[in-house]
């Protein structure tokens, strides 16, 4: 037991070191990143495996998870290990640097840099969006990614260690490049779909949570976050979009066009639209949620390491 609070208490503090390595050196560059080299990885892997098919689907999940898995041994240890793995695979300095540039566009009344600075953020088709649909369409992105990109690495990191952060990224990843409803990937993206849902089924309710928390001002009744995420079509990203929408008191969902196909979203949250100051007042409550997180992963894991080895 002793040894087991011992390692945990590493890798807690090595999840928290994660985020905060993240914020002093942002990405490492595209042609070196592991997430990229996996991406293109993986992007061989599915030329190779695409039938059309589950069974084929699940193959590459499965060669996805097998990869990062043998990957991860490069970070063995406890705390630097888990440290460095959550680094590569947070990223929550790029987000909110990416939703701070589309916030200046808006403030400047630049659409047009809007629509190129969008695809960086969502897959929505940004020639249809107005100033309104844009800062709504970002505010949806950082509270998602908030704990797609942010929370869920952490979680994955300090209870897994490296190997967690990184077969975290991998599921997600793979859910990115291939998890569409396209006839194309329907059936092939169906595993890695369902991989993703049951990853972020915990930090996605982890990060409302942590969002709800912070005093703002507001705190939302559960059953109206919870009346309006039961009608979103993600059983993960609505929660947090629901809380989000309920923290700053602006509507989200409505109409989204993903190639040059509509689709509505059950509105939720506020009666007012979205505007570029809801950019920061939504990457303010990330950030501040994520540091309520990585405190008290860096403080509990302290905790349990001192008392380890006090016993």
């Amino acid at each position: 037991m002793r040894e087991l609070r011992l390692l945990l208490g590493k890798r807690m503090m090595g999840a928290g070191v994660g985020l905060l390595l993240d914020r002093s050196l942002g990405e490492p560059p595209l042609a070196v990143h592991p997430v990229a080299l996996f991406g293109k990885a993986m992007t061989r892997v599915e030329m190779f495996l695409w039938r059309g098919t589950k069974p084929s689907g699940i193959s590459y999940g499965i060669v996805g998870i097998a990869f990062a898995t043998i990957v991860s041994r490069l970070f063995p240890s406890p705390f630097v290990g888990t440290a460095l793995a959550t680094y590569l695979a947070v990223a929550e300095k790029s987000l909110l640097e990416n939703a701070a540039e589309v916030r200046s566009s808006l403030e400047r009344g630049d659409l047009k840099a809007v629509r190129v600075q969008l695809p960086s953020l969502v897959g929505r088709d940004p020639e249809s969006l107005d100033s309104f649909g844009a800062a709504r369409a970002v505010v949806e992105s950082v509270a998602e990614n908030s704990s797609d990109a942010v929370i869920a690495p952490m979680v994955f990191g300090a209870l897994f260690g490296g190997t967690g952060a990184a077969i975290y990224r991998a599921i997600n990843t793979m859910d990115a490049m291939v998890a569409y409803r396209s006839p194309q990937y329907r059936e092939f993206g169906w595993f890695c779909a369902r991989l993703d849902d049951l990853a972020n089924c915990i930090p996605s309710r982890l990060a409302a949570l942590l969002a709800w928390s912070i005093p703002n001002g507001t705190w939302p009744a559960f059953s109206s976050i919870n009346g309006d995420a039961s009608r979103h079509p993600s059983p993960n990203a609505g929660v947090v979009e629901a809380t989000y929408a309920h923290k700053l008191g602006v509507k989200l969902g409505g109409e989204n066009v993903y190639e040059g196909k509509i689709e509505l979203r059950p509105e939720m949250g506020g009666a007012r639209a979205a505007s570029a100051s809801d950019i920061g007042s939504a990457s303010d409550l990330c950030r501040r949620s994520d540091s309520l997180f990585a405190a008290f992963l860096i403080v509990g894991g302290a905790t349990l390491t001192l008392g380890s080895k006090g016993n």
